[in-house]
């Protein structure tokens, strides 16, 4: 657990000293606050939700948590670079003998979101290789099939990634390894269907 006082002038950057109570943002209308609230009278778990960090205390603005079928929730311990990248599968027929130009373009259907992910793996607490995440990181990547959750992923409604492929190049200083994660979005199918189904489509 992150120490209080961290998270504590953390927030005091962002927020100004005093901060209004939760229901205060609920009313329709603004109101005077009677009673000051400052980050003192905030629980920790509260706090540490507020702030999310990386191994080291630095907020993180869009942290990855992942989990496979056989394992807990993870979350990385330094954010990521990711980058989703998405298309459409377009169906392009040629009309004989026409005098208009081009192909008549038929969008078939919303291809897979393709996700990249790439970070860094480090040591903090002592002058050495971060074998423990490397090997976690690893048995993920070898499930294939994972869960993820970060609020960029949210937005394009992605919750769970196929890993197609994954690298641990070289990486320069002993406390470091680079990583980087080759994903598809993956959605859950019904294949098998009854005719209470059918008769819902």
């Amino acid at each position: 657990m992150i120490a209080r006082f961290v998270l504590e002038n953390i927030l005091s950057r962002v927020l100004p000293g005093k901060i209004p109570p939760f229901f205060a943002f609920q009313q329709g209308q603004v109101r005077e606050i009677e009673q000051e609230y400052d980050l003192s009278s905030v629980p920790d778990e509260d706090l540490a939700e507020m702030v999310r960090t990386n191994a080291i205390g630095v907020p993180m603005v869009f942290p990855l948590q992942m989990r496979s079928s056989r394992s807990d929730w993870w979350t990385l311990p330094f954010e990521p670079l990711i980058s989703v990248n998405g298309k459409n599968v377009i169906v392009k027929k040629q009309i004989s003998k026409s005098l208009v130009r081009g192909s008549i373009k038929e969008r078939w259907v919303q291809d897979d979101y393709q996700v990249s992910i790439s970070g860094i793996l480090m040591n903090v607490s002592e002058n050495a290789w971060p074998s423990e995440d490397v090997q976690r990181l690893r048995r993920l990547c070898e499930e294939g099939a994972l869960e993820v959750s970060c609020p960029l992923l949210e937005i394009f409604s992605i919750s769970r990634i196929v890993v197609e492929s994954y690298s641990f190049p070289f990486t320069k200083g002993v406390r470091n390894q680079s990583y980087s994660i080759s994903a598809s979005s993956d959605d859950i199918y019904k294949l098998l269907l009854k005719r209470e189904d059918l008769k819902a489509v």
